[in-house]
């Protein structure tokens, strides 16, 4: 019987990527990667203890090679530029963010990100509470336009979206949806990502404003 291949670590890192790539974190198995790789499951677990910590290596190897933009500018503008940076970056990955979404596996390089916002956030007042909630905002949003994005992405050509498929006349009791529906694709299409991030951080900021203009006792 022939002895089993030796394997590197960083070789069975890449190999969970290249699978996470072509089809998705719901793909990757031990027994899946074993196949791919030409060797056993119980093997890999000599290297990894589970797939947790297979997804958690990965996630590291890929979040220390996206070149990261160094954020300039007022604290408010760093805000915007690392959240902007983030989705932009990571529009080629979308496998990332159903396992970040989970909230049980990051990458921990990518928290420079984080502390990045976080830092900028503070230094305009926002307390570690504030900061933190503006963050989870800023990064539902953009997780959830990546996910869409990978969505649209995967469809099928006989697939269409709801808008371009519903009788109008099921919209009788809804007549704003209704007036919009004709140029709802439109609309959708123009949506903008870094306007969207903008509003959310600039509310954050004026909510914050306005808390603190309400906590002053007037003269």
């Amino acid at each position: 019987m022939p002895a089993a291949r030796s394997l590197q670590l960083d070789e069975i890192v890449e190999a969970a990527i290249r699978i996470l790539e072509q089809d998705g974190p719901q793909s990757l198995s031990m027994r899946r990667l074993a196949s791919d790789m030409g060797t056993k499951p119980m093997t890999l677990y000599n290297y990894v203890p589970n797939k947790a910590a297979l997804l958690g290596l990965a996630l590291n190897d890929v979040a220390a090679r996206i070149p990261w933009a160094e954020p300039t500018g007022s604290p408010r503008d760093r805000m915007i530029a690392v959240a902007v940076d983030m989705y932009e970056k990571m529009r080629s990955i979308g496998w990332v963010v159903s396992i970040l979404r989970e909230g049980l596996i990051v990458g921990t390089p990518a928290l420079a990100l984080a502390d990045a916002f976080l830092s900028a956030a503070s230094e305009l007042g926002l307390d570690d509470g504030a900061a933190l909630d503006t963050w989870r905002a800023v990064w539902y949003l953009v997780a959830s336009e990546l996910q869409w994005q990978d969505t649209l992405s995967r469809r099928s050509p006989d697939e269409v979206s709801w808008h371009q498929s519903i009788d109008d006349s099921d919209l009788t009791e809804f007549p704003t949806v209704s007036r919009l529906l004709p140029d709802w694709a439109g609309h959708s299409a123009d949506f903008d990502i870094r306007d969207a991030i903008t509003a959310q951080v600039d509310g954050a900021l004026a909510q914050r404003s306005t808390r603190r203009r309400a906590s002053t006792p007037s003269d």
